[in-house]
């Protein structure tokens, strides 16, 4: 009612007189102790009031929402489990998008109505229009298959990841799906929040873009005009931080709150029934997106991640561990504090809450930032330095299946100087050059002075055997990258100083 007497409105809404559907609409989840809800809501016919649907999860079943509608076909007389805006079809109608017809009686697809398809047939750039309705088909798609098949494995595994989700996606995904009892825990969805598909086909910390150390972010924009896409992780490097609530009865609930990327925060409880706010340092304006300050605990965490992308694989290990040994403290800290809150008077009791909790807070902030800068004395000057003792340091290492990519160019290096990659040769050019001389080199030939089948047909030999090694290289990257290098064999070089 809030919705449709105020309106909905995106700053992505655009012009009324012209309204911009595609981006002006919010998926988000509500629960309270006995209920969970999914809230699809969009703006209204030309920009004004708003549209939207509600769907009951059912009791014992595990929901995943990202960036997308997933509420599918409603039954518009079950308001038990469905509820909606007045007039809920009548845009949809009007704009040729729905019809009575498609669905039986009763019966509304909200997604498939109101989702957004590009139109690929007729763009101008019907690549570009490809591209862009694989991104969105992937971009909320193989998030939800993902949390599905992590939370509740035995009904994930029935799920094709690459389906996807578009408004006409055929047989799509479910909008929930059931998991056993009591098998969810907080702690399983924060794993969820950390994930970047490891252990998948679309695991972003293998292969060449991950570079040598796993680095699943992909934070640097391409070229203006290049037609690609990252797979769209979990995890992100630019979140500012997620949470994970816990709806308990009385004063027991709990919200985890983790600042920055979840694969590098830890999660810190505090309760719902707290009387007062979070610590100083949650709130402290010393700091902000633009001037670093050690008085707010934002920072603590983004120092961290950022410093974990000098080498992901090794330091976010031991984020990750220091992270679950916060946790595990966590966990007892709010059975500690309810413990502290019980049989105290109502006021005193959310005091005490807010008390203990935030005492635990800043706690392990003040102990994230020690972190911090044991993780700069340990993995600084790429080595790893464990004490001051003659075998105290250690060496970074570069995983094999990377370091000997014709694409890096350690295994091709010359005399003439560093390899710096296999540039495209025009098709009908008759190269003049090798790769270790020329505009690399220095020794540059003429054309005209290289015999028939002498150096020209060396090195176009020369480039057919690199670009099959490297085809082969980058294929085994992709695939066994990640667990390559942490597997027993220990397949690195140590590059010494």
């Amino acid at each position: 009612a809030i919705a449709v007497k105020e309106g909905f409105y995106s700053a992505d809404s655009g012009d009324p007189a012209k309204p911009d559907y595609s981006d002006s609409a919010e998926a988000l989840a509500v629960a309270d102790t006995k209920e969970l809800w999914i809230f699809n809501v969009m703006t209204g016919k030309n920009n004004a009031s708003a549209i939207w649907a509600a769907m009951r999860v059912p009791a014992g079943h595990v929901t995943a929402v990202g960036n997308s509608f997933t509420i599918r076909k409603m039954k518009l007389d079950d308001p038990d489990n469905y509820r909606y805006s007045p007039g809920v079809t009548e845009l949809a109608e009007e704009m040729g998008w729905w019809s009575p017809d498609d669905d039986a009686p009763g019966v509304f697809d909200f997604f498939g109505s109101y989702g957004f398809t590009p139109d690929v047939k007729d763009a101008p750039n019907p690549a570009a229009g490809e591209l862009l309705k694989n991104v969105l088909s992937f971009y909320s798609g193989r998030r939800m298959w993902r949390i599905f098949s992590l939370l509740s494995p035995a009904e994930g595994a029935k799920l094709d990841p690459n389906k996807g989700n578009l408004p006409k996606t055929p047989n799509p995904y479910p909008s929930s799906v059931p998991a056993p009892a009591g098998s969810v825990t907080a702690r399983m969805v924060m794993n969820v929040l950390r994930d970047h598909y490891e252990g998948t086909p679309y695991d972003l910390t293998a292969g060449m873009a991950a570079g040598p150390f796993g680095n699943p972010n992909r934070g640097a924009a391409a070229p203006p005009g290049t037609l690609g896409v990252w797979e769209r992780a979990i995890s992100m490097h630019r979140s500012s931080w997620s949470y994970v609530l816990e709806a308990k009865p009385g004063v027991q609930s709990v919200s985890w709150l983790g600042y920055d990327s979840p694969h590098g925060t830890a999660y810190l409880p505090f309760f719902g029934a707290a009387a007062g706010g979070a610590p100083e340092n949650f709130h402290s304006h010393e700091g902000y997106m633009s001037k670093f300050s050690t008085s707010v605990a934002w920072w603590a965490f983004n120092m961290i991640n950022q410093y974990t992308d000098t080498n992901f694989q090794l330091i976010n290990t031991e984020v990750r561990a220091k992270a679950k040994a916060i946790e595990d403290e966590g966990e007892h800290i709010v059975s500690t504090c309810l413990a502290s809150a019980k049989g105290l008077g109502s006021h005193k009791a959310t005091e005490e809450l807010a008390k203990c909790s935030n005492k635990f807070a800043e706690e392990k902030v003040a102990e994230w930032w020690e972190f911090a800068w044991s993780l700069f004395a340990k993995f600084g000057r790429y080595s790893i330095t464990y004490n001051e003792s003659a075998t105290g340091t250690g060496s970074w290492k570069y995983p094999g299946w990377w370091v000997n990519s014709v694409n890096v160019g350690y295994t091709l290096w010359s005399v003439d100087g560093p390899f710096h990659g296999i540039p495209d040769v025009p098709q009908g050019w008759e190269p003049s050059w090798n790769p270790f001389h020329g505009p690399f080199g220095g020794r540059a030939q003429q054309a005209s002075s290289t015999p028939a089948g002498g150096p020209a047909m060396t090195l176009l030999a020369a480039l057919a055997a690199s670009a099959a090694v490297g085809a082969l290289t980058f294929q085994l990257g992709v695939r066994r990258g990640r667990h390559q290098s942490t597997a027993d064999a220990a397949p690195y070089v140590c590059m010494t100083a």
